[in-house]
């Protein structure tokens, strides 16, 4: 009986996780994430204060378990999706397009301000650590894959460490953006993904 028991406990565990996290993300976009506190999260989400601090060391982990929740969720879909492309960077500007978008529609600006700056201060953490990432390298990792195996994309480093430098590259791109918004987010994004795939050289200058 005790793995029923220890299942039982588990599932508990997972349900409040996912009640304080829905809970917190709509007090964030509704009051904005430095006017919610922990003590307003754990009575609208009817749980102790010291629980959501067993669950989340600070605010900024909700929302990035939010994040981690919904890619991990939709990953599948848009992989499905992107492999029907032509080719790698139409399945990159696809892949930007419909998270960015995502992120627009689902935070406000406060709260993604707030997401990115965590993961750029946790960064040394998430680069060590699989489960402290947003999940976003695992669909880039697939797409880079799929590039690899049609030739585009070289095949002398591993498609999981050219993710990891291609999901630090967009969070940067979005950083930037955040801090200079009347710049062309869809720009930005096309400019890393084409320094992403050709590099910096000069071609053109170099035929010369």
């Amino acid at each position: 009986m005790e793995p029923v028991k220890g299942n039982r406990i588990e599932r508990k565990k997972e349900e409040t996780r996912k009640k304080i996290i829905s809970t917190a993300v709509d007090l964030f976009n509704k009051q904005g994430f430095e006017e919610t506190t922990v003590e307003q999260i754990a009575e609208a989400a009817d749980v102790a204060k010291g629980t959501i601090f067993n669950h989340f060391p600070v605010k900024e982990a909700i929302v990035l378990a939010h994040v981690q929740t919904k890619l991990r969720e939709a990953g599948p879909e848009i992989v499905r999706k992107v492999e029907a492309l032509p080719d790698t960077r139409d399945r990159l500007a696809a892949l930007f397009s419909l998270t960015n978008e995502w992120f627009q529609n689902s935070l406000n600006e406060d709260v993604i301000k707030r997401y990115m700056t965590y993961m750029i201060q946790t960064l040394l953490d998430t680069a060590r650590n699989q489960e402290a990432r947003s999940g976003y390298g695992n669909i880039l990792q697939s797409i880079i894959s799929m590039g690899q195996e049609k030739g585009e994309i070289r095949r002398d480093i591993p498609a999981e460490t050219l993710a990891i430098y291609l999901d630090w590259q967009n969070a940067l791109v979005m950083t930037a953006w955040l801090s200079y918004p009347e710049m062309s987010l869809t720009d930005m994004i096309n400019r890393m993904t084409d320094l992403f795939l050709n590099g910096a050289i000069d071609r053109a200058g170099l035929r010369l």
